[in-house]
């Protein structure tokens, strides 16, 4: 990977501010640029316009596609007529807020989500009650609201007077002919045509008295921009000869390439990001900035936007995100997800770790509790004695708090004070991201009485349906806390974040077709890929092409036009660089069609013509050799067989475990395993063997008391259906065959042996032993007591639940295994038997081994004397500072929790 190059001269460049040009471009430089030769034809038509109509310039209205063309407009005016009054160089919006400030009303489509999504909602609810489930009425809310900004700038298009007609009109065109719809796509149509033909809108004074022509002006000049504006198109049309719309080209002209762009094919998606931000530093350091940055891709900028801010360069997005994905929003997000009554422990600690209520100490300390005990429920853990000390300080108050169904004004207040209770509010506050979080939903200081108003509104309105309220659902009624939740996650999805840039910015982002009449000393255009330069765009919504000619919205040959004008555009522009990566996810991915041809006859879409502007450095290979450190300070207290196991497999396996002490943190989430099920099998079998004694009460007897005893340990342990889930059921379905294999065994194994033989003596028996110097300890699943001659011999029983062949493995050399031996060591008697016994739920593939077969080890006794004296000498090794190294052979590393610790995949010795 090739570093970027630092912007050094970038804070130098941005000083530089000749009077009337744009930031970073010399005023010689103005001269040939496409956007300046551009507005100079497009003021010589506006002139031209201007004496046809006999209007001065300080009288006309000159309306531009965005407000970014505002100030460009007037500077390139100010260069052709440096003396003299200006023309009024507006935006649709801007005009109309600067004639009359605007309010919608309680049910108007104002383009702000937190409004519109709950009076979509009362709509919904209102012809549809009762018959939609709640996943399917968030997802009409959603397509409602998105459908209606789609209608809405071609209802602002008509007369306030007239949009009743022209709803009813494009009604019956939907009706009609060969446009077909489901029944609720039907209805979602209808609904938003309704909805924007009965809002008012901000531009709709530029329709009344304020407005007139003739009064606030002589002229209105409209400049067309990729895409035509429906309301400016209409207020031409309404000005009738007081009015001309302005083309930016002259159609039958071709536009001329300035310089050749330079083409960047590029890997991947980080590969492209990575030479995007090096196109535009390279760009900054020499002096050229602004820079456009074009947003093809949005993640893809966003990943571009990160490395250029972090390079030193200031940044200006005129496009924004999504506000649901910035951290405040996660941060809201984790209150409303732990404060649900099935809240897993895990969105109860993300919370706890975003706020800032209650120590770092405490939060880890009850993190390391749940996962000791594997408490994945939040309630499970404000029901645990276990875990009742470390529980914050009234977060579960605050968190019930949260849990009965309210009014959304309600809603708002009590989720502000709990934002408050666990030291939220601040840091949202203090967060750019959080300001306009807060003031989305409305939660600023009396901000909440307009929604207040909405609310209420939408209830007056519909009387006749309030029995819809009482399920929870109703903005206007009770709101169930999954209910809140959803409208809040609509809220976020609904609003885009513009992040704040003080000064001039040496970057700009923006979509391609706002490069219209903008001056930039260089343009970057990543993202130009067949998926995301598509020559013919997708229309936005859901509707068919049917639906979109009914509506009289623009046709994909119509946004298919629009884009290529844009890419013409973009390639007109000085020092262009245009990127695109060859593969997604491992997937060929070819450059746009557009970009194809650009392409030199018989060149490769992987190749690039242009130099990679990354610094290269060499990095100089450094062998990484197996670790084999020392620790004889750090010793263990005491050795348990695992624990030597350990140290016989691998010496750095021991040092990280058992001598540092490293563990890999328990999962709170983790679904019953085999190491549970074994878990509670032993559980099942002591309390069975300690209740029955050396009884034999019969085998009827012995299968109802295992059954409720696996029922009773299941229960403790949090196995069955509950916190465990439905994880352990798989086992639950083997336990008929894992009992029943097991009762044929001991019936066949008391038979044999008879009274004489071995009687159950304790179970789950924790002791310890010396070994020299070192002491040993563990627990053993089973001990019985067998009769002989020399006297009473301890009966030393394991319990496996592995597979058949890895038990019958573990005996066949006696000096290899570690288990049965160390167990015998820590008995006091010299005589000792000691066996596996292997229980499974099936027999082996033969067909003569039973369910359950006893394995017992032979050779004990020998390999007993033998694991003493190596465990004594191998320890001593370890006390005296010897090295231990990874090995990194055999099944061991395959499984091995230090692995990550040793480093093995990275070792240079080829092992």
């Amino acid at each position: 990977m090739t570093p970027l190059t630092p912007a050094s001269s970038v804070v130098a460049t941005l000083a530089a501010t000749p009077d009337g040009a744009p930031v970073g471009i010399p005023p010689d430089a103005l001269t040939d640029h496409p956007a300046q030769r551009t507005w100079q034809t497009v003021v010589q038509r506006m002139e031209q316009a201007m004496v046809a109509r006999q209007a001065g310039a300080g009288r006309t209205v000159v309306l531009v596609p965005y407000a970014q063309l505002m100030n460009a407009g007037r500077r390139a005016w100010a260069r052709a007529h440096p003396s003299g009054f200006p023309p009024r160089f507006e935006s649709t919006r801007n005009w109309a807020s600067s004639l009359q400030p605007f309010l919608p009303g309680p049910t108007d489509l104002s383009m702000d989500a937190a409004r519109d999504s709950l009076v979509a909602a009362a709509f919904i609810d209102r012809v549809a009650a009762g018959r939609l489930d709640a996943a399917l009425r968030s997802v009409m809310v959603a397509r409602l609201v998105e459908g209606a900004r789609q209608l809405a700038p071609l209802a602002a298009a008509v007369h306030p007077d007239q949009r009743l007609p022209w709803a009813d009109a494009r009604r019956e065109a939907l009706a009609q002919g060969n446009v077909q719809s489901l029944l609720w796509e039907a209805l979602l149509a209808s609904l938003a045509l309704a909805w924007v033909s009965t809002s008012s809108y901000a531009t709709d004074v530029l329709w009344g008295p304020q407005a007139q022509p003739g009064d606030v002006a002589d002229t209105l000049l409209v400049l067309q921009g990729f895409q035509q504006d429906p309301l400016a198109t209409a207020l031409a049309a309404h000005w009738g000869e007081r009015a001309a719309v302005l083309d930016w080209y002259d159609s039958d002209a071709p536009q001329a390439v300035s310089a050749a762009p330079r083409l960047h094919a590029c890997g991947d998606a980080e590969d492209e990001a990575q030479r995007a931000a090096a196109c535009v530093l390279t760009h900054a350091n020499a002096g050229r900035v602004p820079v456009a940055l074009v947003a093809n891709d949005r993640l893809l900028t966003r990943r571009v936007s990160a490395m250029l801010e972090g390079a030193g360069l200031t940044v200006r997005d005129e496009t924004g995100w999504k506000l649901s994905t910035t951290r405040a929003a996660a941060r809201l997000m984790s209150l409303l997800r732990a404060a649900d009554g099935r809240a897993r422990m895990d969105d109860v600690l993300d919370l706890l770790k975003q706020a800032g209520a209650w120590p770092e100490a405490q939060v880890l300390a009850l993190e390391h509790l749940a996962r000791d005990a594997q408490v994945s429920l939040w309630r499970s853990a404000v029901e645990s004695p276990r875990l009742a000390a470390a529980l914050p300080d009234g977060l579960a108050t605050v968190l019930a708090g949260l849990q009965p169904a309210r009014p959304l004004v309600r809603w708002l207040q009590d989720l502000r004070d709990a934002l408050v209770a666990v030291g939220l509010w601040d840091t949202l506050t203090e967060d750019p991201a959080g300001q306009q979080l807060l003031a989305a939903l409305r939660l600023v200081d009396g901000a909440v009485h307009e929604l207040a108003s909405v609310t209420d509104a939408l209830l007056n309105q519909d009387t006749a349906t309030q029995r819809t309220a009482r399920t929870g659902e109703r903005p206007g009624g009770r709101l169930s806390l999954s209910a809140f939740t959803a409208w809040v996650r609509d809220v976020l999805e609904g609003v885009s974040f513009m992040p704040f840039s003080a000064g001039p910015a040496g970057v700009v982002i923006l979509p391609m077709a706002q490069l219209l009449g903008r001056h930039f000393a260089a343009t970057v255009v990543p993202g130009c890929d067949e998926v995301h330069l598509n020559p013919s765009p997708e229309p936005p919504g859901q509707w068919t092409p049917a639906q979109r000619e009914a509506l009289g919205l623009p046709a994909r040959e119509v946004l298919a036009h629009s884009a290529a004008q844009a890419w013409q555009t973009t390639l007109t522009l000085p020092q262009l660089d245009v990127l695109w990566r060859t593969q997604e996810r491992g997937e060929v991915l070819l450059p746009s069609a557009s970009v194809q041809a650009l392409l030199p006859p018989g060149t490769e879409a992987q190749a690039s013509g242009a130099t990679d502007p990354r610094a290269a450095r060499v990095l100089h290979a450094q062998p990484q050799q197996p670790p084999e450190p020392s620790a004889g300070d750090v010793l263990p207290e005491s050795l348990s067989a695992s624990a030597y196991q350990d140290l016989r497999d691998c010496p750095y396996r021991f040092f990280a475990l058992r001598q540092l002490r490293l563990v890999d943190a328990a999962e709170l989430e983790a679904e019953p395993d085999q190491r549970d099920m074994g878990n509670w099998l032993h559980a099942v079998l002591r309390a069975f063997h300690e209740q029955r004694g050396d009884t034999r009460p019969g085998r009827a007897v012995d299968r109802a008391e295992l059954d409720r005893l696996g029922n009773a340990t299941a229960d403790a342990m949090g196995l069955n259906a509950g916190e465990g889930g439905a994880g352990f059921l798989p086992y639950q379905a083997v336990w008929p065959a894992l009992r029943d294999g097991y009762l044929d065994w001991l019936a066949g194994f008391e038979a044999t042996e008879g009274r004489a033989g071995p009687r159950f003596e304790q179970a789950e028996a924790t002791l310890t032993s010396q070994a020299g110097a070192w002491k040993l300890y563990g627990k053993l699943d089973r001990i019985d007591q067998q009769d002989s001659p020399e006297g009473v011999i301890p009966f030393v029983i394991d319990y496996k639940t592995e597979g058949r062949p890895k038990t019958m493995e573990r005996v066949k050399e006696p000096l290899e295994d570690t288990q049965l031996a160390f167990y015998a060591a820590l008995l006091p008697s010299e005589n000792v038997r000691a066996a596996y016994l292997s229980i499974t739920d099936k027999r082996s593939d033969n067909g003569k081994d039973p369910a359950t077969v006893l394995v017992e080890q032979p050779d004990v006794l020998m390999a007993r004397e033998q694991l003493v004296a190596g465990l004594a000498h191998d320890m001593a090794r370890v006390a005296a500072g010897h090295a231990m190294p990874a090995l990194g052979e055999g099944r061991v590393c395959e499984f091995c929790a230090a692995r990550g610790l040793c480093r093995k995949d990275f070792w240079s010795t080829g092992r």
